[in-house]
């Protein structure tokens, strides 16, 4: 009687831990409970319906949106506004088996010019580009693409980016075209890039990243106004886990030109102009995020330098779970306009919080402190700017 009731009482709890481990992990396979289990056993794969087949084919939805409030003050004047700086649409999808695509289009686009008659913001193509990953060490990319100028262009997006805004690095340098638009145009340009990761660590990590470019040199979306193209030669050395060092370097030849957005600089159809960005990053995901960069841009038409500008940054900060508080250095120096606001040394203190995967909130002030002529013609020597914005991905 008694192995009898033992026996029930097994086969009871069998059945009621068994719908437990299903519900767990459905693709496993629960033992019966009468038998006994020396090996895991095997995984039993779900044949996949039209329908999820379907799905899978279709490009992959994503975006962002940042959005806050943005308040700056000075000895004259001071601002304060709600903002939405960027509503990003993005799809990726799948051309072949080694091919990809991407689309991006940016829904605010602001850059004087290209706002409508009311000066509002309007739609612009970001990113329209197909990689062909023929292996790691080879892949080629075709389209309309984010340079390799640096690390804030090319390695690190708005929805990654541990502040609001980036350095001048890349709004004076990387996203701007001094002959065509002389403002931001988002560092897109037109062309063919090679793209190879060599030296595979083992540890999920390759020792050498390179990117070669040929570009129009124009503005997105734009041809070429001239028959000379842009090279970019980058290199990426990591000699280990967390820590890579980066150089860029930039050449090419300009046609000057007047557009809507803003009047170039120079004269003629093949100005000279030079940059390179140099940098290096530590970024443990647990601990210290280390970085710092310089760039230089510079063009002579005529013995006369009608582009001469520096800037470089550092930035600190310490993950501490869900968030990272941050301190950011960084200056800007233009040779040629010496008296404008672009001239200047700013600090940063900031923190982003994690809120969830998908949200985070970063909060920002920054100090400028200006000199010199910069001072001289704004008629102040320093302004400050707070920023709180939200960054919803989905």
């Amino acid at each position: 009687m008694k192995k009898t009731t033992k026996m029930w009482a097994l086969l009871l709890c069998g059945a009621l831990i068994a719908p437990g481990l299903a519900s767990a992990n459905p693709e496993e396979k629960p033992a019966p409970a009468a038998e006994t289990v020396t090996a895991e056993a095997p995984a039993v794969e779900k044949e996949k319906t039209g329908w999820e087949k379907f799905l899978e084919k279709l490009p992959k939805i994503s975006g962002y949106l940042q959005s806050g409030w943005n308040y700056t003050s000075n000895a004259n004047s001071s601002t304060s506004s709600f903002q939405a700086k960027r509503l990003r649409l993005l799809l990726d999808g799948k051309v072949g088996e080694k091919v990809d695509f991407r689309l991006q289009i940016e829904a605010f686009n602001g850059i004087s010019g290209s706002t409508n008659g009311n000066g509002q913001k309007n739609l612009q193509v970001m990113d329209a580009f197909a990689t062909w990953k023929i292996v790691p060490e080879f892949k080629v990319r075709v389209g309309q693409f984010y340079t390799p100028l640096g690390y804030e262009n090319y390695d690190i997006s708005p929805a990654t980016l541990e502040t609001v805004d980036f350095s001048n690095i890349v709004y004076r340098m990387a996203c701007r075209n001094p002959y065509e638009y002389n403002l931001v145009d988002y560092g897109r340009d037109l062309g063919i890039m090679f793209i190879g990761d060599a030296f595979d660590s083992g540890k999920g990590f390759s020792y050498l990243h390179y990117d070669v470019a040929i570009t129009n040199g124009s503005i997105p979306c734009k041809d070429d106004s001239n028959q000379s193209k842009d090279i970019y030669v980058s290199l990426t050395v990591r000699p280990f886990k967390y820590f890579n060092i980066k150089g860029t370097y930039n050449w090419g030849e300009y046609k000057s030109v007047e557009l809507a957005g803003g009047k170039g600089v120079g004269s003629g159809s093949y100005n000279p102009m030079n940059r390179f960005v140099i940098g290096a990053w530590y970024d443990n995901p647990k601990g210290l995020n280390l970085r710092a960069e310089y760039g230089h841009m510079k063009s002579a038409v005529g013995g006369v330098d009608v582009v001469k500008e520096n800037g470089a940054y550092v930035l600190a900060g310490w993950h501490l779970g869900k968030f990272l508080p941050i301190v950011r250095w960084d200056m800007y120096e233009d040779c040629v306009n010496t008296g404008t606001a672009n001239n200047y040394n700013r600090i940063l203190l900031g923190c982003t919080y994690q809120i969830f995967k998908n949200m985070k909130l970063q909060v920002n002030y920054g100090h400028f402190m200006y000199s010199g002529d910069a001072k001289d013609a704004l008629g102040y020597d320093s302004s400050e700017q707070l920023q709180i914005m939200g960054m919803f991905k989905f």
